[in-house]
């Protein structure tokens, strides 16, 4: 019973969030069109604004972002596709190395 009550307790974004490889900006483009990065953007500065001062995308790689938003999402709240089209958002204007 408590394995249940704790597992609700969870976002169904989490796994789903969490399964996700680590993408280039590139392989973001090509998947997500810009009115998609701009709702993430969106969903960005509402909701992870409204806990913390936001970073701006380019002070981190795409390989730091997929791993801030993988622990982020679920904490945020966000469904599956909320996470998506933020993670799209800050990998598509993430740093280049």
């Amino acid at each position: 019973m408590a394995t249940l009550l704790i597992a609700s307790c969870f976002p169904k974004a989490s796994q789903a969030i969490r399964s996700l490889p680590v993408e280039s900006k590139e392989q973001i483009l090509t998947q997500y069109n810009q009115d998609q990065i701009t709702q993430g953007q969106t969903l960005f500065a509402n909701s992870c604004g409204n806990c913390h001062k936001l970073k701006q995308p380019e002070t981190r790689t795409a390989e730091q972002w997929n791993k801030i938003v993988k622990r982020m999402i679920p904490k945020a709240k966000l469904s599956d596709e909320e996470g998506k089209l933020v993670r799209a958002y800050v990998i598509a204007n993430s740093k280049t190395i």
